[in-house]
Formats: C-alpha cells, sequence, structure tokens
C-alpha cells in the first residue's frame, strides 16, 4: 500500500500514550475519533483571540467570531458540496439533526401515512420516527435485512403511495453493510416523500456529494470525522428546510417578537436557537481542512485494507462469527461462540486495545441477527498494520483463555 499511516500519526497526540503498559491500540473509530493538532488549535485559537458570542455583537471581538463562525458554514458546505452555505443547519449532532427533522415535519403526517427505514438504522434513526409515527397515527415500515445479510431483491414493494418519509443510514455503524442507498433514494423520490439519509458512519471515510445523492437531508456529527464533540450538522434542500417546524425557539432563531405573536429569522438562522456550540463549530471546520489536505481514495483504501486484513486473518482462525463483509467496509464486527463480547473486550482493554462491544445502539439489528451483540474493531487513517494486527493477536489470547475457563 502507497498510504502510510505513521507520516499521520505525529498530528494525533493522544495515540502517542501507553494503556495499562501497552502501546494504545484505538480501533473504536465508529464511535468517536481522535483529534489532530490543527483541531485543538483551532479551537485554542478561538477561545484566546475571538471569543465572544456570535451575531448578536457590535464590536471587535464579536464580529471576528461571526466572521469564523460563518467561513466554518461556508467550509462544511464545500465539503458536502451543499449549493448554498444556508442550507448547513449546525447541531448538537446526528442524533439532534434527525430529531429536528422528524419534529419538523410533524405536521404534514396523518393517520396511516408510512414512513420507512432499514433495520440497519441506529436508534437515533429509528426511535424518533418510532416516536413521530407513535403521535401522528402513522405506520413504521422496515426494509429488512434477508438472513444472508443481504437486500431483499423485491426491497421496492415497500415504497407505497402512503409513503411519506424514508430514513436511512448511508453505512451501518454495527455490521459496516452499505444499503442500496442511491436507488431507494430514488424510489422514493417517485413516491414524493421526504428524504433523510444518516451519514454518521460515513462522513470520515467517502467524499459526500449531498447534489448527487439528491436527498432532502442529510445528518452527521463532527466527533466522528477526527472534530469535537456536541456539533453536528443537519444539510437540507432549502425547500426541505422551509417546512420544518423549527424544533427549538428562543433567542437568535427570530427576525421580531411581540407579546402576541413572533417572526421567525430566515435560513438558517430560523432552525439554530440560542447560542450556538462556536468553538464546536470552529474545531469542526478545522477537520474538513484536514480531511481535504489529505488524498482522501488512499485514505479510504487503506482502512478498507485494514479491514480486510484483519477480518482474513480471523475467519483462517476458525470458530469466530463475522458479520461484517469482507470487503468493502472500515470495521470488523464478530462474536465468538460461548464466550461474551464484554469478556472479550476487556481482556483487550488490558492489553491496551480498545474496541467497542455491545449492540451498538441497534437492538432490532441484532434481534434479528439472534445475537445480544457484537465486538467492533473500527479503523481510522492514523490505524496501522500493527494495530490490526495487535488486536488479532490479543484477541486470539483471549478466546484460548477464556476457552478454557
Amino acid at each position: 500500500m502507497a498510504f502510510d499511516p505513521c507520516a499521520l500519526r505525529p498530528l494525533f497526540p493522544i495515540l502517542s500514550q501507553p494503556a495499562y503498559d501497552h502501546p494504545l491500540t484505538y480501533l473504536d473509530n465508529a464511535a468517536t475519533t481522535q483529534k489532530p493538532i490543527a483541531v485543538l488549535e483551532a479551537i485554542q485559537h478561538y477561545y484566546s483571540t475571538a471569543n465572544a458570542n456570535v451575531h448578536r455583537g457590535s464590536h471587535y471581538l464579536s464580529d471576528r467570531a461571526t466572521n469564523h463562525f460563518e467561513q466554518a458554514r461556508t467550509s462544511l458546505a464545500n465539503f458536502i458540496n451543499a449549493p448554498e452555505h444556508s442550507h448547513i443547519i449546525w447541531t448538537k449532532g446526528t442524533t439532534e439533526a434527525i430529531n429536528m427533522v422528524a419534529y419538523g415535519l410533524e405536521h404534514l403526517l396523518e393517520k396511516d401515512d408510512e414512513i420507512l427505514i432499514t433495520s440497519l438504522e441506529h436508534h437515533a434513526n429509528l426511535v424518533p420516527w418510532q416516536q413521530l409515527a407513535f403521535r401522528t397515527g402513522a405506520r413504521l415500515r422496515v426494509i429488512p435485512l434477508t438472513s444472508e445479510g443481504d437486500w431483499q431483491l423485491e426491497y421496492a414493494h415497500y415504497f407505497t403511495d402512503r409513503t411519506r418519509i424514508f430514513a436511512a443510514t448511508q453505512v451501518s455503524n454495527a455490521i459496516g453493510v452499505h444499503p442500496p442507498l442511491q436507488e431507494m433514494l430514488a424510489l422514493a423520490k417517485q413516491y414524493n416523500a421526504y428524504t433523510l439519509v444518516d451519514g454518521a458512519q460515513a462522513i470520515a471515510h467517502y467524499p459526500i456529494d449531498v447534489e448527487a445523492l439528491d436527498c432532502d437531508f442529510y445528518a452527521f456529527s463532527g466527533h466522528k470525522m477526527y472534530g469535537p464533540t456536541g456539533i453536528g450538522v443537519l444539510y437540507g434542500k432549502s425547500q426541505a428546510l422551509e417546512v420544518l417546524i423549527p424544533y427549538q425557539t428562543g433567542g437568535e432563531m427570530v427576525h421580531h417578537v411581540a407579546y402576541q405573536a413572533t417572526e421567525f429569522n430566515v435560513l438558517p438562522y430560523r432552525l439554530e436557537a440560542g447560542t450556538p456550540h462556536i468553538e464546536g463549530v470552529i474545531g469542526l471546520a478545522a477537520a474538513c481542512e484536514f480531511l481535504q489536505s489529505q488524498d482522501r481514495a488512499e485514505l479510504l483504501k487503506w482502512e478498507q485494507h485494514l479491514a480486510s486484513y484483519t477480518y482474513q486473518r480471523l475467519f483462517k482462525v476458525g470458530g469466530i462469527d463475522i458479520y461484517s463483509p469482507e470487503k468493502g467496509t472500515t470495521l470488523v464486527s464478530l462474536t465468538v461462540p460461548n464466550i461474551h463480547t464484554m469478556d472479550l473486550n476487556s481482556y483487550l482493554d488490558s492489553k491496551g486495545v480498545a474496541v467497542r462491544a455491545g449492540s451498538h445502539c441497534a437492538h432490532p439489528l441484532m434481534a434479528q441477527l439472534g445475537i445480544a451483540g457484537t465486538l467492533r474493531a473500527s479503523f481510522a487513517c492514523y490505524n496501522t498494520l500493527e494495530d490490526a494486527e495487535r488486536f488479532c493477536d490479543a484477541l486470539i489470547e483471549a478466546i484460548e483463555i477464556l476457552a478454557d475457563d
């Protein structure tokens, strides 16, 4: 492989520390990624040179903060190829973005309308729609995976004249499967349904072009793409954002307020109530700049290579059930019969290997697979082949030890 992750690792100071007297092997990137120095410095620079509230002040620091804040909005629009910077709505993350849409579209739903999702969804792209269905009398329908982990060829029949909303993940956080998203979005469009894509697991790995996707809404979180926690983005087409009832009301999102009535502000501010996460926005823009400074095709190829290497090595060991694909993904999700995933996780942690064990906020998917949860190793651009080998070595040791207990 031409790409060398060792050139990137010095940019992530946290990776140089040990864990329990072992080299830190961080493979929980699907949960959150580590932050490069550029992101840390951008946040520090804001607090050192421009700390003030945005938009509302009429002084030097406020003007400076507002300029950084709005420049970041333009950066994010360019990052996902949004036509206008006003299409970028700041949120706390993917979860708030999806809730914002679910709440905002409620006035358009009637009894027996249908909300369609897939069986891959994270709870954040399931529970808001479930609750919306409860409140409106709509039906929540699910396009299921087959028992072979593939899509039913007849999934098109799930789209009907009653489909009002279609929401789907771009990549499963639990097992790394990609739905046939472009085809599904095209079907939803035929029925004039509103469409939302959960891009939380895709944004760090794949170049995103929301114009090409042609979805009404696209949601993602900063902390999964080398940015800060507590900041995310809801992208929306102008006409889609305009129909949303504001999720929160208060300051900043208003144009004029009287005791009897309120006139809301224009987009994007109409959907951004209160003082925003200013340093998070600035840090997220720095994360975008970091990714854009790299050859993203090479990063993706490397991350997929690590996942494929890990899959192949563990497959040869035998006795391990792997639920993620062999190729085309950046994670490996597995179980070992008769050994609890939390026991495996604890052993790996004692060796300095950080992975994730559990249901990955995907209870219905785990139930469909007939398991309680999986052990998941997920890769990022700074991971090395040695990281993958340490994971495999520690897992094999854990199986040998725990199988004898």
